[in-house]
């Protein structure tokens, strides 16, 4: 039986119809979730954690050669579902994936197909996870093109300097919306993002308020932006200092010039 055919089987059997309001959009396209597995390339040494397992399309192939795999599942209507198939080695997690403790999980790769409601608290969640190695998500299109923008670009966002802060971001392959059902109205992206060595003299939150801050009212000069939250002229001499323009907007400068200037406004306190 043909994957699509085989989850409209079970949406009837348990009654669990795709909620608009939890993004479910399950992906039914045998050779997409191929390629997932092989990007993956679960280790039996290795656990991991999959953000919205559904109907187990990814899960069940990932768990034959991994360890273990600890699965988020925001929606309790697939209890009846999970008992019914069980797997020593997949662990089901009711729970938001937003409340989950990733810090103290064993698993240091996470993977899943992503609502685009969440993929920004998740995507900065999943950052501030120092344990987490390595992630491999599916973002709709439009979204994944924020993440991989260059600066002085439309897509380019406060998003996008975090994500250059914490990752190496990579682009993998775009799948049509037809390999989802429901189908969406959209394509969907696959992204890899791999951990860079952190910063040690950074703190993390003052960075992503001041990337935050910086990208307040895009039309705003930077200038103008951090001047609403530090004081002007200590701002002014921070830019200045940092060889950043009073001229340029947020989306003109790259990560290492955030950071840059991070540091002529914190360290200089």
């Amino acid at each position: 039986m043909e994957i699509q055919r085989q989850i409209k089987v079970l949406i009837e059997k348990y009654r669990i119809f795709p909620s608009d309001k939890l993004g479910q959009n399950y992906l039914i396209n045998l050779q997409a979730i191929d390629y997932i597995v092989q990007l993956i390339n679960p280790d039996k040494n290795k656990s991991y954690i999959e953000i919205g397992p559904g109907f187990l399309q990814l899960t069940n192939p990932i768990a034959e050669k991994a360890k273990e795999i600890v699965a988020i599942e925001k929606d309790k209507r697939f209890e009846d579902f999970y008992k019914e198939f069980e797997k020593t080695n997949i662990k089901i997690i009711f729970s938001d994936a937003l409340d989950f403790d990733l810090i103290n999980s064993e698993a240091h790769e996470i993977y899943g197909n992503i609502p685009y409601y969440i993929s920004s608290e998740l995507i900065i969640k999943i950052a501030r996870s120092l344990n987490i190695e390595r992630t491999v998500l599916l973002l709709q299109e439009e979204y994944a093109k924020r993440i991989l923008s260059k600066k002085d670009s439309k897509d380019y966002s406060s998003i996008t300097v975090l994500v250059d802060f914490f990752f190496n971001k990579k682009f993998i392959k775009t799948f049509p919306s037809n390999f989802f059902y429901p189908k969406p109205s959209v394509n969907s992206s696959l992204i890899e993002l791999n951990r860079k060595e952190i910063y040690k003299d950074i703190d993390i939150q003052d960075f992503l308020n001041l990337v935050r801050v910086s990208f307040g009212m895009r039309r705003k000069k930077l200038y103008n932006n951090l001047k609403q939250k530090f004081k002007e002229n200590a701002i002014k001499e921070a830019m200045l200092n940092a060889d950043i323009s009073l001229d340029v907007r947020a989306e003109n400068l790259d990560v290492s010039q955030y950071i840059n200037l991070y540091r002529k406004i914190f360290d200089e306190k």
